[in-house]
């Protein structure tokens, strides 16, 4: 591999010939100079809510690699990016922490720019980017500027450190996915806003949900067995209220579970999903009551919460293999 002294270097200025990508508040489309290659640097659309799609679609003649000198970026955006082919490093002021294998990245006004790429030889380079005033991220994000940059600061203090941060394969392909999407419609269907518009928002929110994955601010599956109490004692209220129990958000709610978690912890430690259970309950309770003669089948059906006697009866003989009348007048357990 070449170093970087044997690179050729270019000025971003120079491959756009001169032509300035930000006129009277608004981000320009523009054309590689012919000089250098052919292509878009960036062909921008933007949309009524303040957001704005910009997409590199285009080839730097040279068998070697280039690097390219970028001037720091004073643009008054915040712009969610991710790079689809051709880039080989992308240089910072200091190191910085990627979101994701395509160097998926944030970047803040006048926070630790990028001021240079290295370029794939004979490669095409296409990246895929959103951008927005810092007011529109907080009015669509209900987030504020300050909270990004915190994150962000988080986030590039573990470049330094190896095995800190371990981005999330799953959402690095979604994003790697969402770009290539974007991308393709961007040339292919250009009128087709609305679908470009959702790619703009999608990749703003993996974006977003990958950066706090790797500060730790989303949610992560906690171990199973600091659930194992509250599961039980969901299923000792279940066994208490099965005639009238409540519904799954509540149920959660009083153990102190979220939905996922409670129908997760049913199924490790129950083996079933929380209604299967209680659905168990109630045939093996409404059993008891036939065998000892306490209940007939409609007084049985009733006391364990079946408001439908047909109901009752064909989940009996779905579970026991006998109907409630044949085990009522055989006067036997089975």
């Amino acid at each position: 591999m070449r170093g970087i002294c044997d690179m050729v270097s270019l000025d971003m200025r120079d491959i756009s010939g001169n032509c300035p990508s930000w006129v009277d508040g608004q981000l320009q489309s523009v054309t590689v100079n012919p000089v250098y290659g052919k292509g878009l640097l960036s062909g921008t659309t933007s949309f009524q809510n303040g957001i704005i799609v910009l997409i590199q679609n285009l080839f730097l003649y040279g068998s070697g690699d280039i690097r390219v000198h970028r001037p720091e970026n004073k643009l008054p955006v915040i712009a969610f990016s991710t790079v689809l082919s051709g880039v080989r490093q992308v240089y910072f002021h200091s190191p910085r922490t990627f979101l994701g294998d395509g160097f998926s990245n944030i970047e803040f006004p006048g926070y630790n720019p990028a001021v240079g790429v290295r370029l794939q030889a004979n490669t095409p380079v296409k990246t895929f980017s959103v951008c927005m005033a810092p007011a529109v991220f907080e009015n669509l994000t209900q987030k504020s500027s300050t909270e990004l940059v915190e994150m962000l600061e988080i986030v590039d203090s573990y470049a330094s450190k190896k095995g800190t941060a371990k981005p999330s394969r799953q959402l690095d392909i979604a994003q790697k996915i969402c770009g290539h999407q974007a991308l393709d419609s961007f040339i292919t269907s250009p009128n087709d806003t609305l679908f470009l518009e959702a790619k703009a928002l999608e990749l703003i929110a993996l974006q977003i949900k990958h950066l706090e994955y790797l500060t730790g601010k989303t949610q992560k599956k906690q171990p199973v067995s600091h659930h194992r109490e509250k599961i039980y004692y969901a299923c000792e209220i279940l066994k208490k209220e099965m005639a009238a129990p409540p519904d799954k958000l509540t149920l959660a709610r009083r153990v102190g579970l979220n939905h996922d978690q409670l129908f997760q912890g049913f199924k490790e430690f129950v083996g079933l999903c929380p209604f299967e259970y209680l659905r168990i309950l109630r045939l093996e309770r409404a059993k008891k009551l036939i065998e000892s003669h306490e209940c007939n089948v409609t007084e049985a059906a009733f006391a364990v919460g079946y408001s439908s006697l047909s109901h009752f009866s064909k989940a009996f003989r779905q579970q026991f293999g006998i109907t409630p009348k044949a085990l009522q007048k055989a006067g036997t357990g089975i």
